[in-house]
């Protein structure tokens, strides 16, 4: 596992030095693949808006490290504790969408969100025994759905 971390933060860093930007760089491996923890002064640049280019930059650099290793491997870049107060208000939106559907009883959508914070909140809410939540639709469309069992 040492020397697939290694990989990654060697390509991590062969990345963003081509984009011109100097950073920290720290990688953890895991079961489910590599959480890599960046420390720039441009990280505002690297999370782009809506955390698009952090995205973008994930996929790039799962591909490259698929390349090297032979082997796909999930990568989560955290950027400036972007990611970290993304779920944190996940988590948050979740709580606050669950109430309301207890109290209506009419399900709840929420829309845009990328595949990585559906996953957070199904996970969040998977635990609770009075919700579900199911995601609809197709691509760019897929919608979240909260509803009462």
């Amino acid at each position: 596992m040492e020397e697939k971390s290694k990989i990654v933060k060697q390509e991590t860093e062969e990345l963003l030095s081509k984009t011109g930007i100097d950073a920290t760089i720290e990688v953890k491996g895991g079961d489910n693949g590599f959480n890599v923890h960046i420390d720039a002064s441009e990280n505002a640049l690297l999370i782009g808006k809506h955390g698009n280019t952090l995205s973008s930059l994930e996929l790039v650099l799962s591909l490259i490290v698929a390349k090297k290793l032979g082997e796909f491997q999930r990568i989560i870049l955290e950027v400036g504790g972007y990611r970290e107060a993304r779920e944190d208000y996940l988590i948050d939106l979740a709580e606050r969408l669950r109430e309301e559907v207890l109290t209506t009883g009419s399900e709840k959508q929420v829309r845009g969100l990328k595949p990585w914070e559906r996953r957070i909140i199904h996970m969040h809410l998977g635990e609770n025994e009075d919700v579900a939540t199911e995601s609809e639709g197709e691509e760019r469309d897929r919608v979240l759905v909260i509803k009462k069992k």
